[in-house]
């Protein structure tokens, strides 16, 4: 059962800061959000009638109505672009450290339980690693193939 709580509690404990910062995140879309709501409701009004009363002095009026409101969209769809992107960048980040540490501690609980087989078999594990070494060192291709893998397994 010990077993078990050990590989799962760091699970647990990155879901729950996973959690807190999702809802973080989620506050600040909000806030980004409502402040991008009223930054062009305000801003955009007076923009908005001084560009329509500019256009209804060159084109008819329903054409005016028209490419102002196509402007107004656009502001508003670029405000709620780069709300967006800034909140989006840190999201990748934090999943690599979830998983950093989950991988962290699956070898902390191999290596403790190689040294618990160590200590309760202390010959039949000092013949292993005599082996294992002596493998090692008299075959190249073992040694390629062992630095291989702990270059790819770095964390």
């Amino acid at each position: 059962m010990r077993y078990l709580l050990d590989i799962a509690l760091p699970y647990a404990q990155a879901e729950l800061r996973t959690a807190k910062e999702s809802a973080g995140r989620l506050c600040w879309r909000v806030a980004g959000f409502a402040a991008a709501g009223l930054v062009a409701a305000l801003g955009l009004g007076f923009l908005v009638l001084s560009f329509h009363l500019w256009l209804l002095r060159h084109v008819p009026a329903p054409d005016a109505a028209l490419w102002t409101g196509l402007l107004c969209i656009a502001v508003a769809a670029s405000v709620v672009l780069v709300v967006w992107l800034i909140t989006r960048a840190g999201a990748r980040s934090r999943h690599r450290e979830v998983a950093k540490a989950a991988a962290l501690a699956e070898l902390q609980l191999l290596q403790i339980e190689l040294e618990q087989g160590l200590r309760a078999h202390a010959k039949t594990g000092t013949l292993g690693m005599l082996v294992a070494g002596l493998a090692l060192g008299a075959s190249p291709d073992l040694r390629g193939m062992l630095r291989d893998l702990v270059r790819s397994a770095k964390l």
